[in-house]
């Protein structure tokens, strides 16, 4: 079995180093070029360019799994021949500026799931309200199948509503400020850049 390139495919491996010193922790990433952190498309200067959708998604996730308070910094390591002096000046700035601008997004995203958060649980006392009614009320008049089937529906109704509600408040708003806080590391962290 042999190996074969597809045209236009590039790799996304980027290295990451994990240096401990007095307690303090820094992490190391090593991107293959400069496309692969900054993104080709935009043609703003340094430090007004953004980042690539995996780079931002990579350097936050490899965060994510570590303690925030241990990391006092992080170190980007580029092709020297994709560096120059004024744009490793330029980049530690330029991602702070990413993270920083990206934060607005995040507060945005946060206020939309809030809301989705408040209807859901305004669904979830509305679906239990029409639960206790219809087995206190309607289902002691039904006989046989139909109340079975009936008060089964309803059962499952509130059961998807009451577990939509949960999974918002348990999970999704945990992970939003997990990410923000993440973001917001970023957005003032110590960055050394470095040629490879």
């Amino acid at each position: 079995m042999g190996l074969f390139a597809v045209p236009g495919w590039k790799m996304r491996e980027v290295r990451v180093t994990r240096t401990e010193r007095d307690g303090a922790v820094e992490i190391g990433f090593r991107f293959k070029s400069s496309d692969q952190l900054l993104d080709p498309d935009d043609p703003s200067p340094l430090p007004a360019r953004e980042l690539t959708e995996f780079a931002e998604e990579y350097i936050a996730s490899y965060l994510d799994g570590c303690n925030l308070k241990e990391i006092a910094g992080i170190t980007v390591g580029l092709p020297g021949e994709s560096l120059s002096p004024e744009k490793a000046a330029l980049l530690p700035e330029t991602i702070r500026r990413h993270f920083s601008f990206r934060i607005a997004d995040l507060d945005d995203d946060r206020r939309v799931s809030r809301r989705e958060g408040r209807i859901s649980l305004a669904l979830a006392i509305l679906n239990a309200a029409i639960a206790v009614l219809f087995i206190g009320v309607i289902a002691g008049r039904l006989d046989g199948p139909t109340a079975i089937l009936l008060t089964g529906l309803v059962t499952i109704l509130n059961w998807v509503t009451v577990w939509d509600t949960y999974e918002y408040f348990v999970y999704d708003y945990r992970r939003e400020v997990r990410k923000r806080r993440i973001y917001e590391k970023l957005a003032d962290i110590d960055i050394r850049v470095e040629a490879w």
